[in-house]
């Protein structure tokens, strides 16, 4: 039990899975350098370009830049934005976890079951896209001093700003975030493989 861990209180797992297009579709998409290749052709084979697939917004975005150190693979919020398909990228070529949750998943005491709750390792090379309304947790790095991109809006950025409520939550300005402990009774952990 960690300092964390609320005494009597039972604990859910959800094993982060190395991740595939297909198993993250529910949930986003992956951007990688495969593909489609593009004809931009101007430099041989020394580079090339593939689709990374459009930025889907009814605002204009922008980008936080983080820098994050390991911390408890625990799900302790699960938040979603509806004006933005919202991007995680992680710089150095170092991987991350992701817990999600569908769009459309089945709520139960204001949050998704926990059988809806999905967590999937990105690989370094890689970046992924999350559909608007998808629940999420911000990535977990795998490595201290992580720096990370991720797309957001002045208005996401202000309401996650604003910090937790008394309920543990924060609601409105595209964000909602809830507190999953105090609604659920249960620990929600991230197991690695």
């Amino acid at each position: 039990m960690t300092a964390t861990d609320e005494p009597g209180l039972p604990v859910h797992t959800v094993v982060a899975r190395p991740v595939t297009a297909e198993a993250f579709a529910p949930f986003g998409r992956l951007i990688v350098a495969e593909g489609e290749r593009r004809p931009i052709d101007m430099y041989g084979d020394r580079i090339n370009v593939y689709k990374g697939g459009p930025i889907d917004a009814d605002v204009p975005v922008e980008f936080l830049i983080s820098r994050s150190s390991v911390r408890e693979f625990r799900v302790r919020f699960l938040e979603r934005h509806f004006k933005l398909a919202q991007t995680f990228m992680a710089l150095q070529g170092s991987s991350f976890v992701v817990a999600v949750a569908r769009p459309e998943a089945r709520l139960e005491h204001d949050v998704p079951a926990l059988d809806e709750i999905h967590a999937y390792i990105i690989p370094g090379y890689a970046a992924a896209t999350i559909h608007r309304g998808t629940w999420h947790e911000p990535p977990y790095p795998l490595t201290n001093d992580q720096i990370r991109i991720t797309t957001t809006h002045a208005e996401l950025t202000q309401g996650l700003e604003r910090g937790i409520d008394a309920q543990g939550d924060i609601p409105g300005l595209d964000v909602d975030k809830r507190e999953l402990t105090p609604r659920t009774g249960v620990v929600v952990r991230i197991g690695l493989p």
